[in-house]
């Protein structure tokens, strides 16, 4: 319904200029809610009632996860209370539908021997396109950015003597982080190296490709790393970019660094968003504890056969 279509154009168009959002995030909005006017049909947005969210609601349910779900039904949502906003509708009967119960997931993480072991890997290539691996790698699991802010690193974003990047985060937020050793190193060398190449265009970007994006892409690099990993026989379900920043984040906290050096590095609004961290070490020491209470059992064990 070309009405419909209308109020969703609107709606972005706001969002994109009033909210301050990713583009990532106003692109999800917008696949959301053209799956909803798809499921709606012919059906005035602003005709609608509580048992046709219901309807909506059962499709959601039998066909994706309870996350994705949750997230399209919140993109519902908000739509309908900026069409409230607007005095368009008198209600918003999606207030009268249940959000699925999330369960906690404690994110995937790599152990430090595992990371130390895809940048060994990592620097056996000494091509240029190695040794970009390299770098992405050793930047990512040094400051825990995102996979998004990674590959959109500008030349211009880093500090005349390599020890800090400036980084563009959601919403258009910038933060810096610093660069230590290691990483300096490599990042130096990549930098010569990017030079002596002879291109017909400057790229601004520090990972420059072919892609219409100008720069390396999130998905290019998640192949890239599941090659490596593949090489040295990793489980391939727990090697993406995003597993790599929360190693970062596991292993700081691990060595004591204070949770709100680890929000900061990782661009975390909220601290609460940083704590599901601190969940990963607990259940590191539980598995520990029951190692250690299965040992103990096992020590009397023998004592008795003694």
């Amino acid at each position: 319904m070309k009405k419909n279509i209308n109020l969703i154009e609107k709606y972005i168009e706001f969002i994109f200029a009033q909210k301050n959002l990713a583009k990532n995030t106003v692109a999800s909005y917008e696949n959301d809610l053209s799956e909803f006017a798809k499921f709606i049909g012919n059906i005035d947005f602003l005709d609608l009632n509580v048992s046709e969210f219901k309807k909506y609601v059962s499709y959601l349910s039998k066909n994706f996860s309870p996350s994705s779900h949750s997230r399209k039904l919140s993109s519902v949502k908000n739509f309908f209370l900026y069409l409230y906003d607007l005095k368009l509708v008198n209600n918003t009967p999606i207030d009268f539908i249940d959000f699925p119960k999330l369960p906690k997931k404690i994110p995937k993480f790599l152990s430090e021997s595992e990371v130390n072991n895809l940048i060994k890997k990592s620097y056996e290539d000494k091509s240029f396109k190695g040794l970009r691996t390299t770098l992405l790698i050793e930047i990512l699991y040094a400051t825990g950015i995102r996979v998004s802010e990674l590959v959109g690193i500008s030349l211009g974003d880093i500090s005349d003597n390599y020890s800090s990047i400036v980084i563009r985060g959601k919403g258009g937020g910038q933060r810096i982080v610093p660069l230590f050793g290691k990483v300096k190193t490599v990042l130096k060398r990549y930098l010569g190296f990017l030079n002596q190449l002879k291109r017909p265009t400057k790229s601004l970007f520090l990972f420059p490709s072919n892609s219409k994006f100008g720069h390396i892409t999130r998905n290019r690099f998640f192949q890239i790393l599941k090659n490596l990993g593949k090489e040295i026989h990793l489980d391939l379900n727990r090697i993406s970019p995003h597993v790599l920043r929360h190693s970062f984040a596991s292993h700081l906290l691990s060595r004591g660094v204070d949770l709100r050096i680890i929000q900061e590095s990782l661009g975390h609004k909220d601290i609460s968003t940083t704590q599901i961290y601190t969940h990963i070490q607990s259940s590191k020491l539980r598995k520990i504890l029951e190692k250690r209470t299965y040992i103990d059992d096992e020590i009397k064990k023998f004592k008795k056969l003694g």
